[in-house]
């Protein structure tokens, strides 16, 4: 299918907790967030210890998505189960493409005492393929993310290497 259809291919009703409507529920979401600051940026040894802390522009990275996102009680919601992540980096970012995946998705999961988050996904451990691209469009300091149920995975990653996504 195309991407047109794939997209509409929404759950019927919304996700739903203690019997309220909540969010919607999709078996695709896109979200544009800033780019992160590279894992090697984002934690630092605490002293002489094992332990590893966040550092300011990890949390001045959360902070933006906070300001831009609050708590994501705006944005839709993943179907539940498995899922796909597709990211897309500007074409002018220079550094690892891999140091940015586990900080983008860290942030899709429900806030915790610990980080923020944005409740697009229930579990990260649940993310199963991802695919990192490059995309020259993009203005620089931004990402794009689509998240994309595993059973349309397949289908939307051939739609999107073909140009139609």
């Amino acid at each position: 299918g195309t991407a047109d259809q794939l997209r509409s291919q929404l759950l019927p009703g919304r996700s739903r907790q203690r019997g309220v409507v909540t969010r919607l529920a999709q078996s695709i979401v896109t979200i544009e967030l800033p780019l992160p600051p590279s894992v090697n940026k984002a934690f630092a040894s605490a002293g002489n210890t094992h332990l590893v802390r966040r550092t300011e522009s990890y949390r001045f990275w959360q902070r933006q998505v906070r300001d831009e996102h609050g708590a994501g009680a705006t944005l839709p919601v993943l179907a539940p189960g498995e899922y796909g992540l597709l990211i897309e980096l500007p074409g002018a970012m220079r550094g690892d493409s891999d140091n940015r995946t586990k900080l983008l998705s860290d942030i899709l999961k429900p806030k915790t005492k610990e980080a923020h988050g944005l409740g697009i996904v229930r579990d990260d451990k649940l993310m199963r393929p991802h695919y990192v691209d490059f995309d020259d469009a993009l203005p620089a300091g931004r990402v794009r993310l689509r998240i994309v149920t595993l059973v349309w995975w397949r289908p939307y990653l051939m739609s999107y290497l073909e140009g139609w996504a």
